[in-house]
C-alpha cells in the first residue's frame, strides 16, 4: 500500500465534531438514536464492481452462494429501487465521491464518447472528460478535515491518485478502469506483487484489514473512513481454476465462462465477510452497493431488461445495503440513487461539506432513522455511444448497445428520451418491471409531465446535449473505428 507523501491536516477528534456540530446542528454519531449517544463511527464504504442486481442468492440467484452478503443484507436497511447514477463505472464512481451528476463533473462515460463506427453515428456527442477536476472535493477530503483516517484499495478510476483527493493510505487505486489481471503480475504501480497463485480479490481484502489494523494501531481515538472497492467482478474474467472446476460440478451445464464469474462473484463475497468479520458492527457504519448494472451475457439481471451500459432497469439498478448502529434492518423501497450515500455519511460522520460547492445527492438519514421524506425524482444523462447490441434492441438497425440518451424516474414511472430520432419510452415498474410496454401512447399526461421535468433538470445542471453529425463537421461516411478506454469496451 502506498501512503501519501504530502502532509495531511486534520482537526483533533473531538473539536472537529463540536465544530461539525455548531455548524450544522448535527451531532456525529447520530445513529438511529438520540442526539449525543456516541462516539463518531467509523466508516466502510463497499463498491464492487459491474456486481448485477441480481448476482446475490438473497436478491434471486439461482447458482451463486454468497452468504456474507446475504446475512449484511438482512441486517441492513435495505433500498429496494436503488440506482447508480450511470450505466457504466466512470461516471457512477465520479457521482459518489464528488455528490455531483456528471454534467457538473463532465464526467459522463468512460473514455471517448465516440464508441464503435463512424458511419453508424447520427449524432457528435459532447466532449467527455475521463478524470474529475483537481477543483472536485471529494468525500474523503471531507471526511479527513473532519478528523478522519481515510484509506482507499481496490479501483479508484475517476483521477490518477486518490493519494491527491483526500486518501493518506492507497493500496492499488490509480487511473485504471480494469485489472491487467488477477493473478501475479499484476503489473499495478500502486500494488506489489504477491505470491504466485495469489487471487488479487483475495489480496485486496486483506489490504482493506490491513489498514484498518495500522489506523486503529496508530491511533485509536480517531475515526477511519474506508472506501473499498474491488476490481472484480470486472473483466478479465479469471478465477482460479480449482474453483472453478468446484462451481462446475456444483452446476451442471454451465458454460466455463459463467463459471468462472461465479467463482468471482462468490470469492468477493468471502473477502467482505472477512472484512466485516474484522470490524465493530455496532461502531461502523457499512454502506454496500455496486457501481452499475451487470455484464451481459456473462450474468442476468431478469426480470429486469438490459445490462451493463443501459438505461434500462438491469443497466442502473444495485443492490443498496446501509447497516449502522441502532438502524432497524427493513426495506426501503422509495427510488433513490448511489450517489445519495455522499451526504448520507457525511452528515453521519458530522463532517460538513463546502458550502461554496453545488451538489446534487440527497442524504438518507430521514429514511435510515424510519422518518417520511420525499427524495424526488432521479436522472441520468448518458450523451453517448457504447458499442456492442440491446439484445431486445428497439430498433433491428440499431449498432450500439446504447445511444445517447437521457431518463428520469418519478416514483413508479420512468420515462427514457433517445437524442437520435427524439422516442419517448415510458414505463410503469410497478406493473412492468421488464420495461416491456412503452406507454407513452397510454398516458400522454404523465409522458409530457416527466419529459419538462427532465428538460428542466438539464438546463439546472447545464447538460450538454450531442448534435447531428453534419452540423458538428463529423464526416458520416468515415469508417474508423474508435478505441475504447478503461472498460475496454465492456
Amino acid at each position: 500500500m502506498k501512503r501519501s507523501k504530502r502532509p495531511v491536516t486534520f482537526f483533533g477528534r473531538w473539536i472537529a465534531v463540536g465544530i461539525a456540530a455548531a455548524i450544522t446542528g448535527v451531532v456525529s454519531g447520530q445513529v438511529g438514536g438520540e442526539p449525543g449517544e456516541s462516539a463518531p463511527l467509523d466508516v466502510l464504504l463497499i463498491l464492487v464492481d459491474d456486481l448485477g442486481c441480481r448476482d446475490l442468492s438473497a436478491e434471486g440467484h439461482a447458482t451463486h452462494r454468497t452468504p456474507n452478503l446475504d446475512r449484511l443484507r438482512a441486517e441492513s436497511v435495505r433500498f429496494t429501487n436503488a440506482s447508480c447514477n450511470g450505466p457504466i463505472c466512470a461516471p457512477s464512481r465520479a457521482a459518489l465521491v464528488t455528490a455531483r451528476h456528471g454534467s457538473r463533473t463532465g464526467v459522463h462515460t468512460v473514455g471517448s464518447p465516440r464508441r464503435g463506427k463512424d458511419k453508424h453515428r447520427i449524432l457528435e456527442p459532447p466532449t467527455n472528460r475521463s478524470r474529475i477536476r483537481d477543483t472536485e472535493r471529494t468525500i474523503a477530503e471531507t471526511l479527513a478535515g473532519a478528523g478522519y483516517r481515510t484509506g482507499f484499495v481496490g479501483k479508484w478510476h475517476v483521477s490518477d491518485d486518490p493519494l491527491t483527493k483526500g486518501f493518506e493510505v492507497n493500496a492499488g487505486g490509480n487511473k485504471a478502469g480494469h485489472p491487467k489481471a488477477y493473478f501475479p503480475p499484476y503489473l499495478n504501480p500502486d500494488l506489489a506483487d504477491g505470491p504466485e497463485g495469489e487471487y488479487l480479490v483475495d489480496r485486496l481484502a486483506r489490504e482493506t484489514i490491513g489498514i484498518i489494523d495500522g489506523f486503529e494501531a496508530d491511533d485509536a481515538d480517531r475515526p477511519w473512513f474506508v472506501m473499498y472497492a474491488p476490481y472484480a467482478v470486472h473483466t478479465p474474467i479469471q478465477a482460479p481454476e480449482a474453483a472453478v472446476a468446484e462451481f462446475r460440478t456444483r452446476n451442471p451445464g454451465v458454460d466455463l465462462r459463467r463459471a468462472r464469474y461465479g467463482v468471482m462473484v462468490e470469492a468477493t463475497d468471502r473477502a467482505i465477510g472477512s472484512i466485516l468479520e474484522r470490524i465493530d458492527p455496532e461502531a461502523t457504519l457499512v454502506c454496500f452497493a455496486s457501481d452499475n448494472g451487470g455484464l451481459q451475457p456473462v450474468t442476468d439481471m431478469s426480470p429486469w431488461r438490459g445490462g451493463k451500459g443501459m438505461l434500462y432497469e438491469g443497466g442502473i439498478r444495485t443492490p443498496l445495503y446501509v447497516r449502522g448502529a441502532g438502524f432497524q434492518p427493513r426495506d426501503v423501497g422509495m427510488p433513490v440513487q448511489l450517489f445519495d450515500l455522499h451526504p448520507t455519511i457525511t452528515e453521519l460522520a458530522g463532517a460538513v461539506m463546502t458550502q461554496e460547492v453545488v451538489t446534487d445527492a440527497v442524504s438518507l438519514v430521514p429514511l435510515l432513522r424510519g422518518k417520511p421524506m420525499d427524495r424526488g425524482p432521479i436522472f441520468w444523462h448518458f450523451p453517448a455511444y457504447l458499442e456492442g447490441r440491446d439484445a431486445e434492441s428497439r430498433n433491428p438497425r440499431d449498432q450500439f448497445r446504447t445511444t445517447p440518451s437521457g431518463a428520469v424516474r418519478d416514483g413508479r414511472w420512468k420515462l427514457i428520451e433517445w437524442f437520435d430520432d427524439g422516442e419517448l419510452e415510458l414505463f410503469d415498474l410497478e406493473a412492468d418491471p421488464g420495461e416491456r410496454v412503452n406507454r407513452s401512447a397510454d398516458h400522454p399526461e404523465i409522458r409530457d409531465r416527466l419529459k419538462s421535468r427532465l428538460d428542466a433538470w438539464r438546463t439546472t445542471v447545464s447538460a450538454p446535449m450531442p448534435r447531428p453529425v453534419l452540423e458538428s463537421g463529423g464526416d458520416p461516411a468515415a469508417d474508423s473505428i474508435v478505441a475504447p478506454t478503461g472498460d475496454a469496451a465492456k
